[in-house]
């Protein structure tokens, strides 16, 4: 029951908030099994494909069966699942003063010129593959009353405010599901400011809900990639643990996905010991038994695709 009560705290903690950055320590390559270094964050795993077991084999099977065919799969593979495109880009230098990055934030923007209109409401993401995909344009008048219609609270110097002289169409390069991929910007030139503020004239397809029900068994932890070997065999993710000692994880594998299961065992207290309330991450390398290539890495808890997260 304590291992089930440890393993369930940390899964909600995972699924509630944002992992921070781990600090990678040297593996012992040298060790033939699985090792754990004492007061370390990185668990190397030997040769072996360890299998995985229990109940949280039995979950990463079903997440892995419900991928193909799914209207997650189709999305992740044809649709447009953006990975790093911010809400806006910054210009260089922004801002000159905090008097200008108070009035941006609080939206006390003006307008002196003509917005541009689009004719189709439609807009094109290109990908690097060379095919692209249409989908409706975010006018230039919905990017200035996300930016105008935020809440004021400025309690000092509210008399300073910004002001847009030119709205021109722009391109920016993201990170997607399916690589690289080109969309549509648009630049708007503020007083006093040389360099362009940008925003997406697309916005991301909302991927629809996994296949199966979001669920952490009792036995396993659900990852977040990291890394990808040179040769594919070898997967690095952090797994969050609490009150335990992180484990070699297990893999479960099909011929289109793979899901990790992250592993940790109750720590053993003494009578005067109590457990601390921080979230820590272990860096754990997970062996497949054949080079990743086009498989997908699937969460044990709620199915969604991931990409390595540096």
């Amino acid at each position: 029951m304590r291992a089930r009560a440890v393993l369930t705290a940390v899964a909600a903690a995972l699924l509630l908030g944002g992992c921070g950055p781990v600090r990678p320590n040297d593996p012992m390559p040298n060790d033939p099994m699985p090792t754990v270094r004492p007061g370390a964050d990185r668990i190397t795993a030997g040769p072996e494909v360890r299998p995985a077991t229990g109940a949280a084999a039995a979950r990463a099977a079903e997440v892995a069966a419900a991928w193909p065919g799914s209207d997650l799969q189709r999305t992740w593979e044809h649709g447009y699942f953006p990975l790093d495109a911010p809400a806006e880009w910054l210009p260089d230098g922004a801002f000159r003063s905090s008097d200008d990055k108070a009035a941006y934030l609080d939206g006390r923007i003006d307008l002196a010129t003509t917005l541009p209109v689009s004719v189709s409401g439609l807009t094109e993401v290109r990908f690097a593959d060379g095919s692209a995909l249409a989908l409706p344009q975010r006018s230039a008048q919905e990017v200035l009353a996300s930016l105008t219609h935020r809440s004021d609270s400025c309690a000092a110097d509210c008399d300073t405010r910004l002001t847009v002289t030119a709205v021109r169409p722009g391109t920016a390069t993201v990170a997607t599901s399916r690589g690289q991929a080109t969309i549509a910007t648009w630049e708007f030139t503020l007083d006093g400011y040389a360099g362009p503020f940008r925003y997406p004239a697309v916005l991301p397809q909302q991927p629809p809900p996994p296949a199966t029900a979001p669920e952490q068994p009792d036995d396993g932890i659900s990852t977040t990639l990291r890394a990808v070997s040179p040769d594919g065999l070898v997967l690095t993710a952090t797994v969050p643990y609490g009150c335990a000692t992180p484990a070699p994880g297990t893999v479960h594998e099909t011929d289109l996905a793979v899901v990790l299961i992250g592993r940790a065992a109750p720590r053993a207290l003494g009578p005067d010991e109590m457990c601390d309330a921080v979230l820590h991450l272990a860096q754990v390398e997970f062996r497949l038994s054949r080079p990743l290539g086009t498989r997908t890495v699937l969460s044990l808890a709620d199915g969604r695709p991931q990409l390595p997260r540096p």
